[in-house]
């Protein structure tokens, strides 16, 4: 696996999607490519669809899975429908998506996603669409940025905290953006720091947009049966996940309908604290 990456509860996923040896096992975020290379592992005869909205992310893993059983797509899991059609996938029999950042994009010193590393303030998965955190922020009002704040990263001092970002005119840096968030949060910032990045990073690429379409089109390519496993990591796209599983006629909750990582693991890696395993099935 990618040095500074270790996937989440992995034997707990590999157990749960590849009990049945399924035909087609898709990673629809494949990220460092830890998961994927143990789902490729655990069905030797089957095929593995890894997708990663990165195109740096997918360039290393097109380059590690070459020549095995997993092909490598660069685009996000909300086209997956298109992907399985135009490759001539079957209906896959097993479905991973951690919804969580990679070690190594947050670690990566040009993209802006971590508010402990001086970056500029892009934010985007994919650099070569959208627009970077920066202009964003920019065009947009104090009251738009604050709703964003509240909604996307669930911080009670988003309107505080707005008017302190649309304060600072320069804003071109992670590092200017977390000097507004301190000038106006009295105490230990860790937190809101988070929030707000966390809301602004959903905000530029969409993020609940493309889950809500994942969720609603996700029957048209699994098939009876098909196990999906989806960690989460805020609150926000864990109620979308459990909502669907609870409520959809194409899926029920698997039984536990979710799984926490152990205190061990926990310990071993720090990404895994936050972490949720939401299980599903196809009907």
């Amino acid at each position: 696996m990618e040095q500074g990456h270790l996937p989440i509860m992995p034997t707990e996923i590999v157990e749960y999607l590849c009990a049945l040896s399924p035909e087609l096992v898709v990673d629809g975020t494949s990220g460092g490519g830890g998961h994927t290379s143990l789902l490729s592992e655990a069905t030797p005869d089957g095929q593995v669809l890894a997708v990663e909205r990165d195109p740096s992310a997918s360039a290393r893993l097109s380059v590690r899975f070459k020549g095995t059983n997993v092909t490598v797509i660069n685009s996000s899991y909300a086209e997956i429908p298109e992907i399985i059609k135009e490759n001539g996938f079957p209906k896959a029999g097993g479905a991973l998506f951690d919804l969580g950042l990679s070690s190594i994009q947050l670690d990566a010193p040009d993209r802006g996603f971590s508010h402990r590393i001086s970056a500029p303030l892009d934010m985007r998965f994919d650099q070569s669409q959208g627009k970077p955190a920066s202009e964003v922020l920019r065009a947009m009002t104090e009251k738009q940025i604050a709703d964003a704040i509240y909604r996307y990263g669930e911080e009670g001092r988003s309107r505080v905290i707005a008017r302190a970002i649309k304060q600072n005119r320069r804003l071109l840096t992670t590092d200017d953006l977390a000097e507004a968030v301190r000038s106006v949060v009295k105490g230990n910032p860790v937190k809101p720091l988070a929030r707000v990045f966390q809301a602004i990073r959903i905000l530029v690429n969409g993020e609940l947009d493309h889950l809500e379409k994942l969720l609603s089109e996700m029957h048209l390519w699994t098939e009876s049966g098909c196990p999906v496993a989806i960690l989460t990591f805020h609150s926000l796209e864990d109620r979308m996940i459990k909502l669907h599983f609870r409520d959809s006629e194409h899926f029920r909750q698997f039984d536990p309908p979710w799984m926490l990582p152990q205190p061990a693991e926990k310990r071993a890696n720090p990404r895994a604290r936050s972490a949720r395993l939401r299980l599903g099935v196809r009907l």
